[in-house]
C-alpha cells in the first residue's frame, strides 16, 4: 500500500489563509502571486486588484459550479 504524501498549501501573506496552490507550485502557473511579496488568496487577490466580488473565492466558485451543474441536470 502506498500512501499519499500530503503537500503543504501556500499561504496568502495578507490574511495568512491556506491558498490553492501547493508550496512547490511553479510561480508562473498561478493566479495571485506577486513577485517579491508572495502569495495572495483569491478573496484578497480580488480586493486589490478591485476585481468583481462573484469572481472571488475558491469557494464562491465551487458554488456557482454546483449550481450550475444542478440546473443542468434537472
Amino acid at each position: 500500500m502506498v500512501l499519499g504524501i500530503k503537500k503543504m498549501k501556500d499561504k496568502c501573506v495578507v490574511c495568512k489563509t491556506k491558498s490553492i496552490y501547493n508550496i512547490d507550485e511553479n510561480i508562473f502557473l498561478r493566479i495571485g502571486y506577486i513577485e517579491g511579496a508572495g502569495q495572495l488568496c483569491l478573496d484578497c487577490y480580488g480586493e486589490i486588484y478591485n476585481l468583481k466580488p462573484k469572481l472571488q473565492g475558491m469557494k464562491k466558485l465551487i458554488n456557482k459550479i454546483k449550481t450550475k451543474w444542478r440546473s443542468i441536470n434537472r
